[in-house]
């Protein structure tokens, strides 16, 4: 069980006891997804306190648990070092449950579940095969004749309909493209100018990210730029296979974009960690340190930004060789 394993970390650490507040971390460890304030005390044996407007699913959580309704009343650590998760720990909890004791960031959390096992890829794959079924619909949808907002929402009803969102979609036409996080607006979208779909679905949980361009290549120049960025994006997932640096598949697109002189244009970073959060560690950037380990979820994701935007994403599972999970035409 994974939360064997987190005791594990947690004893070489020299911790007795660790607090878990993120949600994501409590799903990862425990399945039990609160919908309601929850903490896990990872410890010998664990405990798992919840709300009591979760207390009727608490026969189905595997471990030891307690329905409270004040976390104020309850809380009490015995010992004087606690595990905490550095990243997300609220100032608020710490200055109430953990002044004077020493606290210790558990990294091993993040570790863990940048590397997916099976039952996680079953989750990710169902998104995906969603996520390629929906964005096949996407050209029809774009032609239609309706502004961004309306065909956003149709392509969101879609997913609805089989999946829940991972965020809302991002859908760009003509020169909003070239905002990398356009909010889709009343522009009627023009099909003789490029449109940027973004959009990810989530099954139990687990999320996908999937980009593509729209065009009829009749907007000057754009077919070209086109052409560069999905070059660039083959670079990368070359890149994304065991052992490799995590920064290598930044560097690749960058040298492609840069041979053309379009690497100012790219204005994020090359990817990143997909899974209970659609985005997570790690990441894929040129500062990134750290190495690929087989069964990593990372996406792909150059852009050039413009008087008009380009970008192509895939979702990719690290393995001795990158295999690319969407499948959608580019």
């Amino acid at each position: 069980m994974r939360i064997e394993r987190a005791l594990d970390f947690l004893g070489e650490l020299d911790l007795e006891c660790g607090v878990v507040l993120k949600p994501q971390n409590i799903r990862y460890l425990t399945g039990f997804a609160p919908t309601s304030r929850a903490l896990l005390l990872l410890k010998d044996p664990p405990l798992l306190l919840i709300s009591d407007m979760d207390g009727a699913l608490a026969k189905k959580i595997s471990i030891d648990v307690k329905v409270i309704k004040s976390l104020k009343r309850t809380l009490k650590f015995n010992c004087s070092e606690i595990g905490i998760e550095k990243d997300t720990m609220p100032i608020g909890f710490h200055e109430r449950y953990l002044t004077g004791k020493k606290v210790v960031d558990m990294d091993f959390l993040r570790a863990m579940r940048q590397v997916k096992d099976k039952e996680e890829m079953v989750y990710i794959k169902k998104a995906v095969d969603i996520s390629d079924a929906v964005m096949g619909e996407a050209e029809s949808i774009i032609a239609g004749g309706k502004t961004e907002r309306q065909c956003a929402a149709e392509i969101e009803f879609l997913i609805k309909s089989w999946a829940k969102p991972a965020f809302d979609v991002i859908l760009a036409n003509g020169e909003n493209s070239a905002l990398p996080h356009h909010s889709p607006s009343n522009k009627t979208v023009d099909t003789n100018y490029p449109t940027i779909v973004d959009l990810g679905t989530r099954v139990n949980g687990y999320h996908t990210d999937m980009t593509r361009t729209f065009f009829n290549d009749s907007t000057k120049g754009f077919g070209e730029v086109y052409r560069i960025v999905l070059e660039a994006q083959i670079a990368g997932i070359k890149e994304c296979y065991e052992g490799n640096e995590l920064k290598n598949p930044d560097l690749a697109v960058r040298g492609v974009l840069e041979e053309y002189g379009l690497e100012k244009y790219f204005l994020h970073a090359t990817g990143h960690g997909v899974g209970l959060e659609i985005h997570e560690p790690p990441n894929v950037g040129k500062r990134a340190k750290g190495k690929f380990k087989s069964g990593m979820v990372v996406t792909i994701e150059p852009g050039v930004y413009r008087d008009f935007g380009v970008r192509i994403e895939d979702l990719v599972l690290v393995g001795k060789r990158p295999k690319v999970l969407t499948k959608t035409r580019k």
